[in-house]
């Protein structure tokens, strides 16, 4: 957004040489030195383990429009200071914000945020124009990657579609607070990093504060199939349901038709839609867009018009076909207990030659060895034909059951050298770790042996 610096004075503590009429766009706010173009403004901004003024010295090198810091300098330069780089990133998101006249909604969810964000935007892009929507870019969804977001808007925009994530109490509220969102989705409480909250209990009461800022006319989105809706539920806004086995009239319901097909029915209207999405669990993250569209005024019939070319978002659950009837199935983005029961039923209805490769499963604290060990006895009761892991939370919970071997390997290269002997035609694959677990190094492998 084109912005003044008499629009965000009142942000600083002092500025030098920046005259009221300057002008700058939003988007060109860097906060990265490895990316730092010349013209940019470059944010210096500060953590526990990194100080972005320890680089302000090579910023000027390249000549920025100007720079903005939490310390005194002593330069010549065109600079700001303010108090501190994250809360002048927050203040700022917020201003645009208010500049725009925006339909908002913000998605969290332990399963599903990016996904049912990714629709949503498809189908608004569209229906209506690029210059229309403004969202969440890549995994931006902390306290800083939702600002950055934000500042990359045009000035046209009339949606805003977000999603926003947490790893520790306290931290969607503090998101919620810079969207203010007219309507806002839970896509569903699952255990992803359960061991910084202790229980799905306590996971449900964070991720309902997204609903805390909701005007009483203004809608939240809930399952309510979820086993914690009850919980969900008790919080500002009007409530919106979707569902898999309700004939509520007001209730959007889904339901899997076979070959690809969805169908969606509310208030007495019922359409059918094919579903580019693999994997029952998107068949949820369809059915909380298309409720998020309709509360924003999308007629419901006009649903079937805009997803048909939709594809998944690299490492998450996408699928690739190559020769021989051979699939490979992406999912290596993250992973979560609930989301890899959801990869293994998946895989294991399958006819195919089937082989699973898996890595651990990150921020589960306490319950590590427990989630592990449950995951090894749901394998073993599986037709699954080739199960490989890596990393030291499977090699503690795996042994020999009822003559599954389950093997754990050190390395990517072991991995991958025990897996494409295994691959013949009609096969299966299905790869899904944790993000530290660099997995999408072997999909990138197995893509180039596959081609």
């Amino acid at each position: 957004m084109k912005l003044h610096i008499r629009d965000i004075k009142h942000l600083f503590i002092k500025s030098n040489d920046l005259a009221d009429d300057l002008l700058f766009d939003s988007s060109g706010i860097n906060t990265d030195s490895r990316t730092f173009k010349g013209n940019e403004i470059f944010l210096a901004l500060e953590g526990d383990k990194y100080d972005g003024n320890n680089f302000i010295d090579d910023i000027l090198k390249q000549k920025p429009l100007f720079f903005i810091t939490n310390k005194e300098q002593d330069c010549t330069a065109r600079y700001a200071v303010v108090e501190s780089g994250k809360k002048f990133l927050i203040e700022l998101s917020k201003l645009i914000l208010k500049k725009l006249s925006l339909t908002k909604v913000a998605i969290t969810g332990s399963n599903g945020k990016t996904t049912t964000k990714d629709l949503i935007v498809h189908f608004l892009k569209n229906k209506f124009n690029d210059d229309t929507v403004l969202f969440t870019r890549g995994n931006y969804n902390n306290e800083i990657g939702l600002p950055l977001s934000i500042l990359q808007s045009q000035g046209t925009e009339k949606f805003a579609v977000f999603e926003i994530g947490t790893n520790h109490p306290g931290e969607i509220i503090h998101l919620a607070d810079i969207i203010r969102p007219n309507i806002s989705i839970i896509t569903n409480i699952g255990d992803a990093h359960i061991g910084n909250f202790g229980s799905k209990e306590k996971i449900a009461e964070e991720k309902k504060q997204i609903f805390h800022f909701l005007k009483t006319n203004e809608f939240k989105i809930i399952n309510k199939d979820d086993e914690y809706f009850q919980i969900l539920n008790q919080s500002p806004g009007k409530t919106f349901c979707i569902s898999n086995n309700s004939d509520n009239l007001d209730v959007l319901s889904f339901k899997y038709c076979g070959l690809n097909i969805i169908e969606l029915a509310y208030q007495s209207q019922s359409i059918r839609i094919k579903f580019q999405l693999t994997g029952q669990h998107n068949l949820q993250n369809f059915a909380m867009a298309c409720a998020a569209l309709i509360n924003m005024g999308i007629d419901f019939q006009d649903l079937e018009k805009y997803f048909g070319n939709f594809e998944s978002t690299n490492g998450r659950f996408k699928k690739y076909i190559f020769k021989e009837n051979v699939e490979l199935i992406d999912d290596s983005y993250n992973s979560n207990p609930s989301s890899l029961i959801s990869a293994i039923d998946h895989i294991n209805q399958s006819e195919k030659n089937k082989i699973l490769i898996i890595g651990d499963m990150g921020e589960l604290g306490e319950l590590t060895d427990q989630y592990h060990r449950q995951i090894i006895e749901k394998i073993s009761k599986t037709k699954i034909n080739v199960v490989l892991t890596m990393g030291e939370a499977f090699k503690a919970a795996i042994n020999r059951i009822d003559g599954n071997a389950i093997l754990n390997l050190s390395t990517h290269e072991d991995l991958l050298d025990k897996a494409l002997p295994a691959i013949k035609k009609d096969t299966i694959i299905l790869v899904k770790a944790s993000r530290f677990m660099g997995f999408e190094n072997i999909v990138s492998q197995l893509k180039r042996q596959l081609q």
